[in-house]
């Protein structure tokens, strides 16, 4: 029986690696998953070591206000690593900490399959020679990173990205609401909390001023389960659902528009081709020290996938409730612009489709759990 160690550290890197043990289990049911994760990996058979929800921060000054806790995970995980038993390590993005405990699992003899590269194309480009030495084999979920990887020496396949066997194609663009017809609004206020309880009061208050503008609008939040009791302080008039692994898709193809905080939510929307306003917000000093770093002028993928800016973004102060609201209401009043914006959406598919999926990439972490060379897998310039 072999078995692996997997960690993640927010709630979409947990949806993508839950569908890869859901696949990994499927090819041998005896493999045992060990994993940093939340109740998504639990449900496809991983044996939850460390719970997600005690660990889940983003932001530089976030991060330091949990650091002790964060230490201690990963001292735990290093001895872990170290006293043998773990037959390959698959870290799933959040670099911080992952890409220090691909160090760790190299120098203990266990190989490493990175699923879900870190976004060295917007910052931190320079880690790539340290990651050479750490990565055995990176799995990417965006055609673009492949040629990153492959200049830098590291063996890299892709197989596509998962949303798309998750979300259905649409038939169509969707088309502007018609007026005084009723439709639905969804909001995605963050996975994690601290995300949640800046991006929350924003969105519901943009609501609101949509409300008097489109009396027949409703409004659906979607909760992510790191979340938790935070869903309390949302209004009677909202209804709420909880994003588990695949819930709340049907919601999303349902709704006419959503509002959305960055990360991996903006391309759901984008490929149920769901128009969508961005916005985000996070610690003054985490800003500025990300801005000081990210290289690329948008936050939100489909914009970075398209290389222009089809989403409108409103990021820190410029993200009021206002300035959300006028957006929206531009793009609900717009039947022309609204379609279009659907249609660009819905294009994106085709920039993210591979071959083999998830299954593939379940089948390469098994050879590589068996002993196969990264190499080997991957081929001589990788894909």
């Amino acid at each position: 029986m072999r078995t692996i160690l997997l960690t993640c550290g927010e709630t979409s890197g947990e949806q993508h690696a839950a569908r890869l043990v859901r696949a990994i289990k499927a090819i041998d049911p005896s493999c045992r998953v060990l994993a940093l994760g939340g109740d998504a990996l639990a449900e496809a058979g991983a044996e939850i070591i460390y719970p997600l929800e005690r660990f889940a921060v983003m932001g530089f000054a976030e991060v330091l206000a949990k650091l002790p806790r964060i230490v201690a995970l990963e001292r735990s995980l290093v001895r872990l690593l170290a006293r043998g038993g773990i037959d390959l390590f698959i870290p799933v993005d959040y670099p911080g900490l992952n890409l220090r405990l691909s160090r760790r699992a190299k120098a203990a003899g266990v190989p490493v399959f990175y699923f879900i590269s870190p976004q060295v194309w917007a910052w931190g480009a320079w880690r790539l020679p340290r990651m050479k030495r750490s990565i055995d084999l990176m799995a990417v979920i965006l055609p673009f990173e492949i040629d990153i990887y492959r200049r830098a020496g590291i063996p890299v396949v892709f197989a596509g990205h998962p949303l798309l066997d998750e979300i259905e194609a649409p038939g169509r663009p969707k088309e502007a609401p018609a007026p005084g017809a009723p439709f639905t609004v969804i909001l995605f206020p963050g996975s994690r909390r601290q995300v949640f309880e800046r991006m929350f009061p924003v969105f519901r208050d943009a609501a609101r001023r949509i409300k008097e503008r489109f009396g027949s609008a409703e409004f659906v939040v979607g909760l992510a389960p790191l979340i938790g009791d935070q869903a309390a302080p949302v209004p009677p008039d909202m209804r709420v659902y909880f994003r588990t692994t695949r819930g709340g898709i049907g919601e999303l193809e349902k709704a006419a528009l959503a509002l959305a905080a960055s990360g991996t939510v903006t391309l759901q929307c984008a490929l149920s081709g769901t128009p969508t306003v961005v916005s985000y917000r996070t610690s003054p000093v985490s800003y500025a020290i990300g801005k000081s770093l990210v290289k690329i002028p948008w936050i939100a993928m489909p914009n970075v996938l398209a290389g222009r800016g089809v989403l409108p973004e409103f990021i820190q102060g410029e993200g009021t409730p206002e300035r959300i609201a006028e957006e929206a209401e531009s793009i609900l009043g717009d039947a022309g612009r609204y379609r279009a914006m659907s249609a660009d959406l819905i294009s994106l598919r085709r920039t993210l489709a591979g071959q083999g999926g998830i299954e593939r990439i379940a089948e390469m972490a098994l050879r590589m759990a068996e002993g196969e060379s990264a190499t080997s897998i991957a081929g001589p310039s990788g894909g």
